[in-house]
Formats: structure tokens, sequence, C-alpha cells
């Protein structure tokens, strides 16, 4: 069943994917390669914006975020391997976590977390392509390990944006 988007819907998608895009960039410039210790591993502060989208406004919606946020950063200067491991990662979490999304027994920590499980499955996916070797699987525990531990801060940061913009978009109803 689709519910009728509102104008503030579609201003609440474009602004979390701008701040998707703006957490993407303050990442990688304040987070300097090397410093985390799995090559290639990010505490994935976009998904800030892509839980609050999904939780927010809907599962159409989220992905359009993930995709575009992948899209602009490789527009604005990403390399295709990277936009690679993007987007694959990225569709492996939103896959998860709008299935999980749906089950009241399940979080944001639970959703956010096996997000970023998948994530890694979806990077390691990529990995696997790119590289045409199986040895890159040797990664996973660790990347699931630690998206694991960046899903629950990533989820722990969310709750409080989805809570007020819950709570802006019932005042603007009334």
């Amino acid at each position: 069943m689709s519910r009728r988007k509102t104008a503030y819907d579609i201003t609440k998608t474009a602004m979390m994917l701008a701040l998707a895009l703006v957490l993407s960039i303050l990442e990688a410039w304040l987070l300097p390669r090397g410093i985390l210790p799995v090559p290639g591993f990010k505490l994935g502060l976009a998904n800030i914006a892509i839980l609050v989208t999904l939780y927010s406004v809907g599962k159409k919606e989220a992905l359009l975020v993930a995709v575009l946020r992948s899209v602009v950063v490789l527009a604005l200067g990403g390399n295709i391997v990277g936009f690679l491991f993007s987007l694959l990662g990225g569709m492996a979490a939103w896959g998860t976590m709008c299935v999980l999304c749906e089950r009241k027994h399940v979080s944001v920590f639970g959703v956010s977390i096996a997000g970023a499980a998948s994530h890694g499955i979806g990077q390691i996916l990529a990995a696997l392509w790119v590289t045409k070797t199986v040895y890159v699987i040797g990664y996973l525990p660790y990347l699931i390990l630690l998206g694991s531990s960046a899903g629950a801060l990533i989820a722990f940061l969310t709750i409080p944006v989805v809570k007020a913009l819950d709570h802006i978009g019932n005042e603007m109803v009334q």
C-alpha cells in the first residue's frame, strides 16, 4: 500500500540526500586512508541519512538517496571501483534494512547493524568481481565485525534525528 508523498516528504528526501553527501565528504576528509584497521573500511556516516529516509519517508526514497549519493560522489571525483563498492554495498544494505524495518521485533539498532554487515557482504562481492580472486573473502569477518560496530553507532546517531523529524512532521500536519 503506497501513500501519496507530500511536499514535506519530498523535501525531507532531498535534505537527506544533501546530508548523505555532506557526511560522505566529511568522512573522507576527517578519516584519512589507513587510519581504520581494514583497508576500505569506513564508518558509513552517510547511512544516517539513508536510515532516516527509510524510517521517516519510505523504502523507495531511501534507495534513491543511497544510489544518488554513490553517483554524485563518483561525479565529484570518485573512481569507478569505489563507486562499485559503494553501490553494491549500499544495495545489499538497503535490501536487508527494508526487510528488517518491517519487523516489529527488530529495532533501529538491529536494522542498522544488519545493514552494515550486509554492506560488507556487498563490498566483498564487488571485490570478488574486481579482483577476480577469492582471497578477498578473508576480509569478510573483519568487515562484518567492524561494520556491525559502526552500524550500532549509526543507529545511536539516527534515532534522535528520526524522532525530531517525526515531531516536526506531526506539527506541520496539525
